[in-house]
């Protein structure tokens, strides 16, 4: 049944005319013939699509590529394209006629082929391999994806900007709900986080640009990030807390981050 779900995700691709082959790359990313080498857990984010709904966005890599799989009924490779689209309606994500996963919310989707979409052990959206069976926290869906990301030689200094488009409030955000016990997969050296000075007062004027004030000291919003990590606005409303101008603050109105412009 996993095969023929894996199958039907394959058969159901969109035109492989918009992808490219990731051969501008060393890095040794999976074929994507199979489940093979992916890793088993993705955390998805969301997005807005271009006609500005709500979509959940569950690959691990922005770029799409194109995948030769053989058809058996055919006799011949046929080539697709790695991520699907859909949408989830009343509980059910689907593409075309064939249900890829469950949701809660009515959203757009975008999925990496061989995958389903799913809810992570506390609540959130994660995009599961069709091979796989447990599940797993939103945390620990990112800590598989970055241990993927070493595995297949992403640099260490490439490292977080690439977990930060694949996970809500990016790889601070990770790094805080993971906590500090680390299996395999060890922060990037250029990591700032060890050098965030602790914020007692945060404010941004919303009547000026590029008005900020940290701990009552005036600080350029491009220099914002020496003091806070950068957060989406949906994973702050989901741990309880609020934005305002482009600051955000937890539920004791601590500040917590900054939205990215």
């Amino acid at each position: 049944m996993k095969r023929i779900l894996g199958i039907m995700l394959l058969a159901l691709c969109a035109n492989a005319s918009a992808a490219v082959d990731y051969t501008w790359t060393s890095l040794a990313f999976p074929d994507e013939t199979t489940t093979s080498g992916l890793p088993e857990a993705i955390p998805c984010i969301y997005k807005k699509a271009s006609n500005g709904q709500p979509m959940l966005k569950c690959t691990w890599l922005e770029m799409t590529r194109n995948v030769l799989i053989f058809d058996a009924q055919r006799r011949q490779d046929v080539r697709y394209i790695n991520q699907v689209s859909g949408q989830c309606l009343r509980g059910k994500c689907r593409i075309s006629n064939a249900m890829v996963g469950e949701w809660k919310q009515d959203v757009l989707f975008n999925l990496s082929i061989w995958y389903r979409i799913g809810t992570s052990t506390d609540g959130k959206p994660v995009a599961y391999r069709v091979d796989t069976s447990r599940q797993v926290s939103y945390a620990d869906a990112g800590s598989i994806l970055y241990q993927f990301y070493l595995d297949i030689g992403v640099p260490d200094n490439q490292l977080a900007a690439t977990f930060d488009k694949r996970y809500e409030g990016g790889y601070a955000a990770w790094q805080a709900q993971k906590g500090n016990a680390q299996t395999g997969a060890q922060p990037p050296s250029t990591s700032a986080q060890s050098e965030w000075p602790e914020v007692k007062t945060a404010w941004c004027n919303p009547r000026m640009d590029d008005d900020c004030y940290i701990n009552s000291k005036k600080v350029p919003i491009a220099k914002l990030g020496k003091y806070l990590p950068s957060v989406s606005e949906s994973n702050v409303d989901q741990l309880g807390g609020y934005c305002e101008t482009i600051l955000c603050f937890d539920k004791d109105d601590q500040a917590m981050g900054y939205l990215l412009q």
